[in-house]
């Protein structure tokens, strides 16, 4: 069935690796940073280790079951890393200087593609514009969309960070439409993670649009009995085609 734009009041958009790329490199930076705040703070740390518990935080959202689609709290994983990794307890004044290199290389890696501006700027004449984000510091999200320009694109931003709860859950999506001041049935939301976006958009009653430009760094697999997107594109800009 094509893609039906006639109820669409609103526009919603996943960030990382939707409208900025946030894929193995953004991470490889952020580690990098992370690692050495942690070798000036407590010496030489185990990297296998280290790389190891970054992939299972990045995943803990999702783990249980059935999962509670808890976010991560930035305090509580940045002492638990101290902890694992050092068998030491960081002081707060160690856990703020983490805090601050988490902040300073994520908002520094964020870029956004020259195009995306310009649809933007499209879409924003015929639909409201949200941004919903899975990440667990929403000042973070915030300072990087100010760094590149693109907040003031957007009538929304709601991050789980904020909320405590990430997408799939449906809070995020009820919270940003609620918002908006759209109804589920009048929105789309624009992502990459299949179970985030895909599935979580579907469950909360909005269309989806799936993008595969960029590979998803959590890579949560197709279950039997998903729900299909309302569309597939390869490309952003193929937005435009769809929507306008």
């Amino acid at each position: 069935m094509p893609f039906n734009k006639k109820p669409i009041k609103a526009v919603i958009f996943d960030y990382g690796n939707t409208l900025i790329e946030f894929g193995k490199t953004q991470i490889m930076y952020c580690d990098m940073a992370l690692a050495n705040t942690l070798d000036r703070l407590f010496g030489k740390a185990d990297l296998a280790k280290f790389r190891k518990i970054r992939s299972r935080n990045r995943l803990a959202p999702y783990s249980g079951n059935p999962p509670e689609y808890r976010e991560n709290n930035m305090v509580e994983i940045s002492t638990s890393l101290v902890r694992e990794l050092y068998g030491v307890e960081p002081s707060p004044e160690e856990v703020a200087e983490i805090l601050r290199t988490r902040f300073a290389i994520f908002t520094k890696v964020i870029q956004a593609p020259d195009y995306v501006f310009d649809l933007l700027k499209k879409l924003g004449r015929e639909y409201k514009l949200g941004l919903l984000s899975n990440y667990p510091d929403g000042n973070a999200i915030r300072q990087s969309l100010a760094n590149i320009g693109l907040d003031g694109f957007f009538r929304s931003v709601v991050v789980s960070g904020d909320i405590g709860l990430v997408k799939p859950h449906p809070v995020p999506f009820l919270t940003l439409l609620d918002q908006l001041g759209v109804k589920a049935d009048r929105a789309v939301i624009v992502g990459d993670n299949w179970l985030a976006d895909v599935q979580g958009g579907k469950q909360a009653g909005l269309q989806t649009i799936w993008t595969t430009q960029w590979e998803s760094p959590e890579d949560l697999p197709r279950r039997p009995g998903d729900f299909e997107p309302d569309a597939t594109i390869s490309h952003l800009s193929q937005l435009e085609g769809l929507l306008l």
